[in-house]
């Protein structure tokens, strides 16, 4: 057990994604977006064409609060929502041609940001730091 909560790895995760998450803010301001918006188009950019529901899982993030992010997005004319023809109450949520062509504006955005966030590792920490997050994710899930 650590003697100081600072020394705790929950801790500074959360310092952490907190700090990131300031710093991402800052930058997509000049976009008028936030990070959660840019976190929907990121899943879009992946996999176009989906369902709220299958948002709200890759997001971790409940189904009002998507909502509203999607509803600010298609004002932005980034998204739109299309009904399926087998069930007119089922909504896909797709990316615009706009949104479309912001991709490569936001990934680099996301890139500079990464790079300056990693600057001090070695690109051998770099990776496992990854792997370590990506099991602590995992297991999180289980």
């Amino acid at each position: 057990m650590n003697e100081s909560h600072n020394e705790d790895i929950g801790y500074q995760i959360q310092k952490i994604s907190h700090s990131i998450k300031q710093l991402q803010n800052e930058r997509l301001q000049k976009e008028d977006l936030s990070v959660s918006h840019v976190n929907v188009m990121f899943v879009l950019y992946e996999k176009d064409g989906v369902t709220q529901s299958y948002l709200q899982k890759e997001l971790g993030i409940k189904a009002s609060s998507l909502s509203k992010l999607i509803d600010i997005l298609i004002q932005k004319g980034l998204v739109y929502k299309a009904s399926i023809e087998k069930d007119a109450r089922t909504k896909l949520i797709h990316l615009t041609s706009l949104g479309k062509e912001r991709k490569e504006q936001l990934q680099h955005i996301r890139y500079d940001l990464e790079s300056e966030v990693t600057d001090p590792l070695t690109p051998t920490e770099i990776k496992q730091m990854q792997e370590m997050l990506q099991k602590i994710k995992n297991h999180l899930e289980e």
